[in-house]
């Protein structure tokens, strides 16, 4: 999958659970500068446990490992996965 930046890149991610409190995503930058603060992630319509957020990139963002954090809270429970997608020579690879 490719994202040239200056384009939007949704990102997803699939729970173990459906019925979460809340579902929020932090995006860093390669500079490890937080670029987006637990945004609010929107269910999936029609798919069980599936959420997104579209990233509007700039023209001006770093190359490089963004690290994307989905924080998931359930009640008094919380749970939070990180995931790294490179920017490099015009697309995004999600790893």
């Amino acid at each position: 999958m490719e994202h040239v930046l200056g384009t939007a890149i949704k990102i997803t991610t699939i729970l173990d659970d459906s019925t979460p409190s809340t579902v929020k995503i932090s995006i860093y930058n390669p500079s490890n500068v937080l670029v987006v603060t637990e945004a609010s992630m929107i269910a999936e319509s029609g798919a069980n446990s599936v959420y997104y957020y579209i990233y509007q990139s700039s023209e001006n963002d770093l190359e490089g490992d963004y690290i994307f954090a989905i924080k998931v809270e359930k009640g008094a429970y919380t749970s939070v996965a990180q995931k790294i997608a490179t920017f490099m020579y015009g697309a995004w690879i999600s790893r």
